[in-house]
């Protein structure tokens, strides 16, 4: 017999794939389980409420550049500290590095880093620490350092 923990995770895997893809309908059976994943052709239309926003910040900054999105690597749990008793990894308005941690998603009990792809400032947090998101959803935006 199939182990369910097992069979659950893969679900979870087969669909944080499917997710950013254009497949519309996947089965996958092997070892006596099926699973059958099928989406429907509307969009996935969950706007984020941003938690905490800097004065007059939008998708632009002050200086009208764009602001670049630190997305979510995979769906999952939101959390802006490494503990519940630590400070936030990333405030606004704080500068950060490419590759700095500014936040956790957690997986199927695993804790994955997310890392900011471009230096920059923060200039907005999109959702709330300990909110379930979305593959590729917004996490927050950095402006251009100036």
């Amino acid at each position: 017999m199939t182990d369910l923990r097992a069979t659950v995770e893969a679900t979870g895997l087969i669909l944080d794939l499917v997710r950013g893809s254009d497949v519309q309908r996947l089965v996958v059976q092997g070892d006596g389980v099926t699973i059958e994943v099928e989406r429907s052709a509307l969009p996935a239309a969950s706007a984020a409420r941003p938690s905490e926003a800097a004065p007059d910040a939008a998708a632009e900054t002050t200086a009208g550049e764009p602001a670049e999105a630190v997305t979510a690597p995979l769906m999952g749990v939101f959390y802006q500290r490494p503990a519940p008793d630590q400070p936030p990894f990333v405030t606004v308005g704080q500068h950060v590095e490419a590759g700095e941690q500014v936040a956790i998603v957690e997986a199927m009990k695993m804790m994955n880093p997310v890392v900011a792809e471009h230096a920059g400032v923060v200039v907005r947090i999109n959702v709330a620490d300990g909110e379930v998101v979305e593959f590729e959803q917004p996490l927050m935006e950095l402006g251009a350092v100036g």
